[in-house]
């Protein structure tokens, strides 16, 4: 919807109604003719309170502005607002928290916020007192997780071609030393790392006379004026004495929008359902431009929809906010609950060949956070996903369990198929998969969706299959003489605590299958010397521990953290217990990068560690115990760590009822 036709809509006295999510605000640009006298804002433009408004350039001089024919107060200025535009690819800034920069003459003007793919247009606005007359340096710069301008962490890779400094008078001024067909890449290399100023920023030096960059700068205050359509002018002189004007009709809004949540219910009890959270938001004078939601604290999109069970069960608390294109907000809240239903049939049955008879038993593979992007370069610290499937391959498992994060950064259904299935995927008809934080694309929130994973291993579009019902994630089978279950680890989204629905089901499963050897896997580990040791959803699987430790479970295999961790066995507080403990794995070894073991000082009972090894586990899973074996991924200047021990599966701390 173009900015003028939201004009007419407004004098037309319309109501904007957004059902759950909405329109986007009109695009931020400038009124003007290149070369001429420009207006920093544009038709159809929203403002409210003190509007800051800015007009000039084109060698005017005597410039002034009104509103309706009334003027506004402005004093001159040089350093006009303007926008920077270029085209972006690879730039993953909203999906993996990377914080990419733009600065001009050496200040920060922002923090970029989204992802920019197969060159899409990248828009910024830069406030006034930015710019100067002469050589200007508008400079990109790729960031790491931990700050804009830090050099150690991995750093996002990207490619930017065609930037323009963009003046209210439209004129587009660019770098003449770079053409704007000219790919410029930034970043560090993936996996990345320890980077050099030079390999993480790009500069562009453009030039502005003082006839572009002088004008009149002011501020109106929109609550003199009543809410609607506006026009505001701005007049200058030229050097030959005659006069030109450049105007824009803007819509007024001070009013917030009014909002109601049409479910949940409030005060209703939801059971075992798919429990949708929806509003209805309108604003009688501009458009509403987001709903956003809170459920009890945890930022939710609306609409939004997840089975009832992934949240723990009682009292809830839902506050939703709408904001219209003005700025102006609402927030209202309601209150509901939920209880657990019916457990999930998630039991896969007996899997691989079968009978194991005797001693004999089946052998598994294990290992997570594996393969790289579609098209990274294997180096001897990462992307050796194609080097540990190769080993995969000459063992010949029953069974490959992997741990998470299978694809890296998002795990969408064109990167699993390009880098994964190259690889790992050879083996996806005997591959019992869990979900990581990257298949979820790092989101957190009930009703958080991973497409390319389920779709990946359950068929596109299968609401079940071998990675379990897409909704939650969790199913067990049996192998050989053993139970396996397989968790979801991201607690934010399948809630992992006392009384969940995943946690439920857990105690169901166990007693439900009582066999004598049981493990179970899912992503982040409760336990970690490793980089992860204060992971927020490795700490909340505190209950799935105690659980499996109520019922005698003998193995936990994790990833999450990039290398290879042993522990003894030990209770869920961390303490050892050699009769009854639980042994845990971490084997985030499958190719993608290392990680440090940083935090060894801060946890006991770890027996065996590596952080420069890529490679497996390999267990033999007999009737009444088992044999492991880390095998490191020979060549390519990998490490050379190995570890291999045997051990007995144990009956729980008390009788089962």
């Amino acid at each position: 919807m173009t900015g003028r036709r939201l004009a007419r809509l407004a004098t037309l006295g319309t109501a904007f109604c957004l059902l759950v999510f909405g329109f986007a605000p009109p695009s931020f640009a400038f009124v003007g003719t290149p070369g001429g006298l420009g207006l920093s804002v544009d038709s159809g433009q929203t403002l409210s309170r003190q509007a800051p408004v800015y007009a000039g350039g084109g060698a005017t001089h005597d410039v002034s502005m009104a509103v309706d024919g009334t003027p506004i107060a402005a004093t001159p200025t040089d350093s006009p607002p303007a926008l920077v535009t270029f085209e972006g690819s690879g730039i993953q800034s909203g999906s993996q928290n990377l914080q990419n920069s733009l600065w001009v003459n050496g200040r920060m003007v922002t923090l970029i916020k989204q992802d920019y793919s197969n060159f899409a247009t990248a828009t910024v606005p830069v406030p006034a007192g930015f710019l100067k007359p002469g050589t200007n340096v508008v400079r990109v710069r790729s960031g790491d997780g931990v700050s804009p301008t830090d050099l150690v962490g991995n750093h996002d890779d990207f490619s930017i071609r065609n930037l323009r400094l963009v003046l209210p008078d439209t004129d587009a001024l660019t770098d003449p030393a770079i053409p704007p067909t000219q790919v410029i890449g930034l970043g560090d290399g993936f996996p990345g790392g320890n980077a050099t100023e030079s390999e993480v920023v790009a500069d562009f030096s453009i030039d502005a006379t003082a006839d572009q960059l002088d004008g009149v700068a002011g501020s109106w205050d929109t609550t003199s004026v009543t809410d609607g359509p506006h026009t505001i002018t701005a007049t200058g002189a030229r050097a030959d004495g005659s006069t030109t004007s450049v105007s824009a009709q803007v819509v007024v809004d001070n009013g917030p929008p009014q909002i109601s949540i049409t479910s949940p219910e409030a005060g209703k009890n939801y059971e075992g359902v798919d429990l949708s959270v929806t509003a209805q938001a309108v604003d009688s004078t501009s458009q509403v431009a987001s709903v956003r939601g809170r459920l009890d604290g945890t930022a939710i999109p609306v609409p939004d929809t997840f089975p009832s069970d992934n949240i723990k069960p009682g009292a809830h608390t839902l506050t939703v906010t709408a904001v219209d294109s003005a700025g102006n907000s609402a927030t209202t809240t309601r209150t509901f609950t939920t209880s657990v239903g019916a457990t999930p049939a998630s039991f896969r049955g007996q899997v691989g060949r079968t009978p194991y008879a005797g001693p004999d038993g089946p052998t598994m593979v294990v290992a997570g956070d594996i393969a790289c992007s579609p098209g990274s370069t294997p180096s001897p610290t990462g992307c050796q996903q194609a080097g540990t499937a190769d080993m995969v391959a000459t063992l010949h498992p029953d069974a490959v369990a992997s741990l998470g994060d299978e694809q890296y950064d998002v795990g969408t259904i064109g990167n699993f198929n390009g880098s994964y299935d190259q690889t790992w995927g050879k083996f996806k008809d005997i591959t019992y998969p869990l979900i990581g934080n990257h298949e979820y694309a790092q989101d957190n929130f009930p009703g958080a969706q991973a497409p390319g994973y389920f779709d990946y291993f359950n068929g596109v579009g299968n609401a079940d299959g071998r990675a379990g019902d897409r909704n939650r994630g969790y199913y067990s089978y049996d192998l050989g003489s053993w139970h396996v279950v397989v968790l979801n680890a991201e607690c934010g989204v399948v809630s992992c605590a006392t009384g969940s629905g995943q946690q439920s089901w857990l105690a169901h499963d166990l007693a439900t299958h009582q066999n004598y050897c049981t493990m179970a896997m899912w992503h982040q580990p409760l336990f970690t010397a490793g980089t992860t040791f204060d992971d927020g959803n490795g700490l909340a699987t505190k209950p799935l521990w105690d659980t499996l430790y109520a019922d005698g479970a003998d193995l936990v295999l994790n990833g999450h953290d990039h290398n290879y961790q042993r522990y003894t066995p030990q209770n869920p507080d961390g303490k050892a217990d050699p009769q009854h403990g639980i042994s845990e794995f971490v084997v985030g070894t499958g190719g993608e990068s290392h990680f440090p073991l940083s935090n060894v000082d801060k946890v006991t009972n770890l027996a065996a560690a590596s952080d420069t090894t890529f490679g497996v586990l390999q267990l033999h899973l007999a009737p009444a115990g088992y044999t492991w074996d880390f095998l490191p991924e020979p060549g390519h200047g990998n490490g050379t760590f190995t570890d291999s021990g045997t051990a007995s599966c144990h009956a729980p701390p008390a009788p089962r009822s």
